[in-house]
This record gives C-alpha cells, structure tokens and sequence, in this order.
C-alpha cells in the first residue's frame, strides 16, 4: 500500500516538474501534457483492482471448496443413512426367516424390528430385537421363540403377542 502511495505522490511531484518546464508551451501542448500525466495517474490508481480482481477469485474458490464440502459431508451422511437403513432391513428379514423356518410361521404372522447403535459407521451393533407375532404364530411359546432368537442373535430379544 506504501508503494501505491508513493507511486501517485511521485507521478504528481514528476507532472509538476514537466509543466513548470512547458509553461511557455502552446495550449496544444499543455493538453497533450495534462492527457499523459493524466493518463499514467489513472493507469496507477486502477492497478489495485487487478489486485483485487484475484482476490475475489480466490475467495470464490474458497467459499466453492467449503461449499463442496459441506455438500459432501451431507452426501456421506445420506450414503451412511442408506446404508444403515439397508443394513437394519437384511438383518431383520435374515432373523424373520431364520424365526419362520424354524417354527414353520407364515411370513406376514411375524413383525421383526431391530435397535442398533449407529453411533460408529464401521461398527454398527445390534443392541436389542423386537418380534411380534400376530394370528396363528402368536400362538406359539413366546419363551421358546425369545431364547432361540437371542441364541441366535446373541443379543436382548423381546417377544409380544398381538
């Protein structure tokens, strides 16, 4: 910025100079005089904005960057959902048909729904299962369904009638 300054103060100290020699000159020569020094001080003064000029570009980077990135954290986040989601429905249609082949259920007489803990993606665990038996299935021995299931899960199994 001290450059900047010094330049316009330079140019002005420098234009002084050349008009006090020309002051005998034609108005014709005057004008050309004040149109150069006049033109050279414009050329100084605009040449921050080239400065500026890069540093809008740079900050549109950086604003596009973080931008991206928050886009690509949400789509990592949607990704992480998708894949849990999926993830939860194979293990329940996997404990559901473990459950109806082994008690001979009709698939639509049993609900299947798992609790995980989501909190580490590479992670995931099952924390607890949650079976309802409904029409004929609920018939069946609730006690005996439960400790086959959380044989087989190793985990808490709840089983309801309804």
């Amino acid at each position: 910025m001290s450059g900047y300054l010094r330049s316009i103060i330079i140019l002005a100290v420098i234009s002084g100079i050349i008009k006090a020699f020309f002051t005998d000159a034609s108005t014709n020569t005057k004008k050309y005089i004040n149109f150069l020094t006049g033109l050279v001080m414009v050329v100084i003064i605009i040449s921050p904005l080239k400065d500026l000029r890069v540093k809008i570009n740079n900050a549109k980077e950086y604003i596009s960057d973080f931008s991206n990135g928050i886009f690509a954290s949400d789509a990592i986040d949607k990704s992480n959902y998708i894949i849990i989601k999926s993830s939860k429905e194979k293990i329940c249609e996997g404990i559901k048909e473990a459950v109806i082949s082994k008690y001979g259920f009709d698939k639509r007489d049993i609900y299947v729904d798992i609790i995980m803990d989501t909190t580490e993606i590479s992670a995931i665990k099952i924390t607890g299962v949650n079976i309802i038996l409904t029409n004929r299935a609920s018939w069946s021995n609730v006690d005996e369904v439960k400790k086959y299931t959380e044989n087989l899960v190793g985990v808490k199994v709840n089983v309801t009638r309804k």
